[in-house]
């Protein structure tokens, strides 16, 4: 499965999925302009 597919219906792997993706998201720095934000655009 895709890392950003969340059309799975097999739920468990979608909530692992979207569980490492807001621990790869949440420690990075942002603000409206930074490169935090860049960063998470980048991996959105």
């Amino acid at each position: 499965m895709n890392k950003l597919d969340f059309r799975s219906q097999d739920f468990s792997q979608t909530g692992k999925a979207m569980y490492e993706l807001a621990c790869e998201l949440f420690p990075i720095p942002r603000s409206i302009t930074g490169q935090g934000f860049r960063d998470s655009l980048e991996i959105l």
